[in-house]
Parts: C-alpha cells; structure tokens; sequence
C-alpha cells in the first residue's frame, strides 16, 4: 500500500525587522515626495530619527560623510510620529523644502526661514505660518505651516502607496521616570533710579547698574529706602 504524502507546506515568511521596516518605508516616503514635488532633483541624504524638545524635525547640511563624501541628515522626531498622516509627511516635505534651498537656492542664516524657503513652501503645497494657522508670519526664525487643501502636497500624499507610511511609532519619553532638574531660587534686584529689574540666584549682590551707577537693591533694602524717605 502506497504511503500517503502529505502536500507540500508552505514557506514560513520570516518577520521584516523593524528597523529594515520602518527605515525603508521613511526612504520610500522620501523618494515619493521627490519625484513628486521637486522633479527627483533633490540627491539622497540620511534619513534620521531624532528627539528635540519642541521641534518635529529639523534639517542639517553636510550632516554625515564617508570618506570625501558628506550629505545631508533630514530627522523626524519619534514622539511626534503618532500624528495624522498628513502631519507628519508634512514635517518631511518641510525639511525637504530646506534641502531644496540648500542646494538650489540660497540658504540663510542658521536656522532662518526666509522668502526664497517661504515661496518654495507653497509652490509644493504647504502654507508657512509662525502660528500654523492663516495669517501668520511667512517667515521668521522659528517657523511651522498648515496644508493648502488644494495644493500639491495633498494631491501627492492621496496617491502616495499606502506601503510607505512609516508602520513604527514611539510610545514618547515616560516623564514620570525622568530625573527632573533641581529649581533654584531667583532674586531680584532693582535699580532705585531706573528701575531695571536683574535676578540673581544669591540673596545678597553688589552690582552697580551702568546707566545710573546706583547699586541694584534687594525687595528689602528697597522698602527700607523708601521708609527712610517718608
């Protein structure tokens, strides 16, 4: 009697790590917005993930170099990942426009968003605003936007595949469990003749205001002048 076979099971697919994952996605992501909103001629740069107090991503240039090569980092904050999707690939192309002015514009002073980077923000869909709402400043040194309904940056990210969402988010820092920094206490101090206001964190300061050369004085030694001269 013929043995029976058993059919042929099938190949076990092996789990994608999750950095394997999450970073060709994020390169994906990149190339889409590329090819999409600068005509792919932006080159590739590292693609980070950095954690900065207030910030939801940040571009440096010339970040990374091997050998005689250097190029640019573009880093997302991992915190602020659980966003909508429009949110944080509007974080993307925002420091994809800085990569643009970069290397075919004219970059400004550290960390300044002027005209040139304003202009090219809404050329791809994405409305500068200091307040990130309308009527805000379009350019200034610490600078956010809001997303034109009708611009190329929506149209973009409605046909983007659905593969190329970053599929990781962070849980964020556990505050409770962070050391948290000693407060010290602060003095002030006032000038009797002009009245500026310094603080200090000692009880007791000589210092002599420049304007008026009278000696900043203590709440204490304040009430006692003016109670000597009443």
């Amino acid at each position: 009697m013929a043995s029976r076979r058993e059919p042929p099971r099938k190949p076990q697919t092996e789990p994608v790590p999750p950095t394997l994952e999450q970073f060709s996605k994020y390169q994906k992501a990149w190339e889409w917005f590329n090819a999409e909103l600068f005509g792919g001629t932006l080159e590739p740069c590292l693609l980070n993930f950095s954690r900065h107090r207030g910030t939801l991503g940040f571009f440096t240039p010339k970040r990374w170099s091997r050998g005689d090569v250097a190029v640019h980092e573009i880093s997302l904050n991992p915190d602020c990942l659980s966003r909508t999707l429009e949110a944080v690939m509007g974080t993307l192309v925002h420091e994809m426009v800085h990569q643009w002015q970069q290397d075919h514009g004219t970059p400004p002073r550290r960390c300044y968003h002027n005209r040139e980077w304003a202009e090219k923000m809404v050329e791809v869909g994405l409305i500068p605003s200091d307040t990130g709402l309308p009527g805000g400043r379009p350019t200034g040194q610490r600078m956010t936007h809001y997303i034109d309904p009708n611009g190329r940056f929506l149209d973009a990210l409605n046909r983007m595949p659905t593969e190329y969402v970053l599929p990781w988010v962070s849980a964020g820092p556990n505050e409770a469990n962070k050391p948290k920094n000693p407060q010290h206490k602060k003095f002030k101090f006032l000038c009797p003749s002009c009245l500026t206001v310094i603080t200090a964190k000692v009880e007791t300061l000589n210092v002599t205001c420049e304007d008026c050369q009278e000696r900043f004085l203590n709440p204490e030694e304040i009430k006692a002048a003016i109670e000597d001269r009443q």
